[in-house]
């Protein structure tokens, strides 16, 4: 199958990466001739070691199915195109308009976006039912989930990004209805939300280190440095359009993380964020501070809990989600039944009583 994907930054490069090595013919278009170079040397340099570290067999090289071009025009014989642009809604919607006029009318159009709907990014297409939420965990490799959605979305284009994923090695996860942040998102964004309120009262070490303690593969604060503090607070924003407050962090952190930015403490990309980072490892500082992590874990069980409601997902789904979308151990259905959903509960209650904050205004 000829597959493409437009952005070549990490996302990108990672998702062209696994298309070649899922045997597929893959076209990589950047705007950006650095870019492409960098995925270019990434690929034919290091992708064969992160496949073989995520458990994925390279039988030959793929970095041999991957071109590489500048013109979206190279993807006219694409079946099935991913977009991996930045997290703003003009820009997809400006992309999605060049694919229509290239593309025939039965290719479908995946979007890994994190924060915005297939429906809203389509509004404007002449083919809105060919575009599917198509979206990998961070980082996309290693981690066994792809979501996909859409609510104008044709069974045909749902059906074929089902078989993509399949074919790529990744579990797809068939969501019943489109919201923003999608599944694994919300659940990210909850966690994160909280710990940036936990920030009043315990350092990022003594956070993270606790929520590692009860089986997550990463503190929430990593993860933010994980993918970027620029673009956790793009994301904040971004869902701040459909949830209000709901993952806003406080006045204080919020200061914290805008100095941060100003300062080029990105996280991973820039080797310092609330972590240092050696390359692509986080150096959690070790600490004798002794943190209750109940209040994070909290919130994620409420949002696990919202996402039930919200037809998005079953309890196992939601469990299932998080647990391939983090690595880790444990999905909030899990923390609920060992913790117990009352002291939860007070948990929450307390905690909403002290700050307001809506990722604490418990539903259950």
């Amino acid at each position: 199958m000829r597959t493409g994907v437009v952005g070549a930054g990490v996302m990108g490069r990672d998702i062209a990466g696994l298309f070649a090595n899922g045997g597929h013919d893959v076209t990589l278009v950047d705007v950006d001739p650095d870019a492409l170079a960098a995925a270019r040397d990434y690929h034919r340099e290091t992708l064969r070691d992160a496949l073989a570290d995520a458990g994925l067999v390279a039988e030959d090289d793929p970095a041999e199915r991957i071109v590489y071009d500048r013109s979206i025009e190279s993807l006219a014989d694409a079946r099935f195109v991913v977009e991996a642009v930045p997290e703003r809604l003009g820009l997809k919607r400006s992309l999605l308009a060049d694919l229509d006029a290239v593309l025939d009318a039965d290719t479908v159009v995946g979007t890994n976006t994190s924060s915005l709907t297939p429906s809203a990014i389509a509004a404007d297409s002449e083919h809105p039912e060919r575009v599917v939420l198509f979206h990998f965990a961070n980082p996309a490799i290693p981690r066994d989930v792809v979501e996909i959605s859409g609510d104008d979305a044709s069974d045909a284009a749902l059906n074929l990004a089902v078989e993509v994923a399949e074919d790529i090695g990744k579990h797809p996860v068939v969501l019943g209805a489109e919201y923003r942040a999608n599944c694994l998102s919300r659940l990210s964004a909850s966690i994160k939300c909280a710990a940036t309120w936990e920030l009043r009262v315990a350092s990022p070490a003594a956070i993270d280190g606790a929520a590692r303690a009860i089986g997550f593969d990463r503190g929430p604060l990593e993860f933010i440095d994980l993918i970027g503090l620029d673009v956790h607070l793009a994301t904040v924003d971004n869902l701040a359009e459909a949830y209000g407050d709901r993952y806003a962090p406080p006045a204080e952190s919020r200061e914290r993380m805008e100095r941060m930015r100003e300062e080029g403490r990105l996280g991973t990309k820039t080797g310092e964020g609330f972590f240092e980072w050696d390359g692509e490892t986080c150096l959690v500082p070790e600490t004798d501070e002794t943190y209750d992590v109940t209040p994070v874990v909290a919130a994620l069980v409420n949002e696990g809990h919202r996402l039930v409601a919200d037809g998005v997902a079953d309890a196992e789904t939601v469990n299932d989600v998080l647990k391939r979308g983090s690595g880790g151990e444990v999905g909030p259905f899990d923390v609920e039944a060992m913790l117990g959903s009352e002291y939860l509960r007070e948990t929450l209650v307390r905690r909403h009583e002290e700050t307001g904050a809506g990722v604490y205004d418990p539903v259950f």
